[in-house]
């Protein structure tokens, strides 16, 4: 199902570009922090005369930006106007590429050797930078799975294999395995970024990713809930969340009446409060929460509002918080109800109605609904209204 892929490994060696004076203005560079235009400089090891080349990392093409010729030291400069943030492959003639993830209005410097001992080094462009930690610690992995593979041939004719098979077995699932676990703390530490999306995406080899939709959906879907919050526009973004829509299509013909159960854990998100910083459900772990679905223009989901506050009145110097997802599509009509209902607690929401990733990981079929989870992040309860709400948090806090 998840077929994009925007990243390799680079395979060409950049050398710290002191000749260029990298420290230097050497032309007219208004506008490059603080307007649009974009600079790029660099040095090739041995790569006087060649051409480097950079392009557009679309979702599913490379489109050409510029090509230059390096000068007698190796150096080179691009220099470009972007419209809007965006993923670039930065190459030689030949296979692999630096993978930039830039904004407009940045001075990308990029200084050091790509390798395992000594990896490249990127200034000026914090996409990039988290995509050049991203790629060290997978090539590290790389290197590793790879010298398994190569012991695992020399040794497959060893009278002892049957023996060595399962030690090395061990040591590639322990690799991945710890990879993985990096991999996902990266995401949920650079939520924000764009970044992310090549962490879902990346592979241990050809047709094996780090991240399998059929056992790590959950993953999959928390990025869809985070890039949707700020990048809904982007192609590779609107197409992730348009398989993770069609994926819960096919679920729901599948199992038409499934329901998150009792003992679940709660598929974590992220979505943008009215202030537009950006909270993670996660961000309340420890607590028990109340995660409750509503929006302004829903009579039902306001009257429900009562017994929230008189939630919050009991237990909110207890470790217990409510926040609240809303289905509005106007803000103005999201903010309004918030301050006539006196909603004084953690607010997110898409803005998009039903169309809200949120709304898709949880599987809504009605507002209000809300979910009860305890600290360790599991569901205890679903749809506790009213009454049935104050009796669940007088069991949980005064027992």
């Amino acid at each position: 199902m998840m077929a994009v892929r925007l990243y390799t490994i680079p395979a060409f060696l950049l050398l710290a570009c002191t000749c260029c004076n990298p420290g230097e203005d050497t032309g007219d560079s208004s506008g490059l922090t603080s307007g649009k235009s974009v600079r790029i400089r660099g040095m090739l090891e041995q790569g006087a005369g060649k051409k480097v080349m950079l392009e557009e990392m679309g979702a599913r093409e490379l489109i050409p930006v510029d090509t230059v010729i390096c000068d007698d030291a190796g150096c080179f400069e691009i220099t470009f106007s972007p419209g809007e943030v965006a993923f670039y492959a930065l190459r030689q003639d030949g296979p692999g590429y630096i993978t930039l993830l830039i904004e407009p209005g940045e001075s990308v410097e990029i200084s050091g050797t790509y390798g395992k001992a000594h990896p490249y080094e990127i200034k000026g462009s914090r996409g990039s930078a988290l995509l050049q930690e991203l790629a060290s610690e997978h090539k590290k992995t790389l290197d590793a799975l790879a010298e398994i593979s190569r012991m695992n041939r020399d040794l497959v004719s060893s009278p002892d294999y049957a023996k060595i098979k399962p030690r090395l077995d061990r040591q590639f699932d322990s690799l991945t395995a710890d990879f993985t676990d990096y991999s996902l703390r990266f995401i949920h530490q650079h939520s924000g970024s764009l970044a992310i999306l090549v962490a879902l995406y990346n592979l241990y080899g050809q047709g094996i990713p780090v991240f399998s939709p059929d056992q790590h959906m959950d993953v999959y879907r928390y990025v869809d809930s985070a890039l949707m919050s700020r990048y809904s526009g982007f192609e590779a973004v609107e197409l992730l969340h348009a398989q993770i829509m069609e994926a819960d299509r096919r679920l729901f013909q599948e199992k038409p009446f499934q329901k998150l159960r009792d003992g679940e854990i709660a598929p974590d998100f992220v979505s943008s409060q009215p202030n537009g910083e950006e909270m993670a459900l996660s961000d309340l772990r420890g607590n028990y929460v109340l995660l409750s679905f509503w929006a302004g223009w829903s009579k039902l989901s306001r009257d429900e509002n009562a017994y929230l506050k008189q939630a919050h009145n009991l237990y909110g110097e207890k470790p217990f918080r409510i926040l609240q997802v809303s289905l509005d599509n106007e803000k103005e009509t999201w903010i309004r109800a918030i301050e006539e209902d006196g909603l004084v607690w953690h607010h997110v929401s898409e803005l998009k109605r039903w169309e809200s990733a949120v709304a898709g990981l949880y599987h809504l079929e009605k507002i209000p609904s809300n979910v009860l989870i305890d600290p360790t992040g599991r569901i205890i309860a679903v749809d506790l209204f009213g009454n049935r709400l104050i009796e669940r948090l007088n069991a949980i806090f005064d027992s």
